[in-house]
């Protein structure tokens, strides 16, 4: 099962601290609050614009990538773009701007429940690979850069994601070039 989520799917919350905004793409199980205590998983993206301490979620972990911008500092730690950074909901993170506005994208999970792992793959423009699914577990495939194609019928513009779940393989390929996000998420 594969469903589309484009941006204008998005639904534009403030963040828990309320010190900006972000996109929720997807929270599972659906329908669920959030920041609430019955969500499992919740992927966003949001713009830093400013230096500002991250929210606090105890008892989750977090992913977190830079898609656009040129980094953020996070605890004195550089992240540049298109490395997942890995950590604690409940560190205190105190986050200052590199050079200029940043866009994230983010996964939030509750650790005892849930697995998760993110990768980033990037395509030059006529090429295709080959990407393999567990049918246990729900993956999200971002867009991150160009104009994806998943199994020659699911079109991925700049932004925008699949939900994939019950299915073993898939043929990702572009004509642009492009660089995606896979995000896999799995019940413990």
């Amino acid at each position: 099962m594969i469903k589309h989520l484009k941006k204008s799917d998005y639904r534009i919350m403030p963040w828990k601290n309320g010190l900006g905004s972000t996109a929720q793409i997807d929270i599972f199980p659906e329908g669920v609050s959030f920041p609430g205590e019955d969500f499992l998983w919740r992927v966003s993206s949001a713009m830093i614009a400013s230096a500002a301490p991250f929210s606090r979620f105890d008892g989750c972990h977090r992913i977190l990538v830079v898609w656009r911008g040129a980094g953020l500092r996070l605890n004195g730690q550089e992240l540049k773009p298109h490395i997942p950074y890995f950590f604690a909901g409940e560190t205190p993170i105190d986050c200052e701007l590199l050079d200029g506005e940043v866009i994230d994208l983010g996964v939030i999970y509750r650790r005892q429940q849930v697995e998760a792992e993110m990768v980033v793959g990037s395509l030059a423009a006529g090429d295709a690979t080959q990407l393999q699914f567990e049918k246990s577990s729900i993956y999200y495939l971002f867009c991150a850069e160009g104009r994806l194609v998943l199994n020659k019928n699911w079109t991925l513009e700049d932004g925008e994601t699949l939900q994939i779940q019950k299915c073993e393989s898939g043929e990702l390929s572009t004509s642009t070039g492009g660089c995606y996000y896979l995000i896999k998420l799995q019940m413990k």
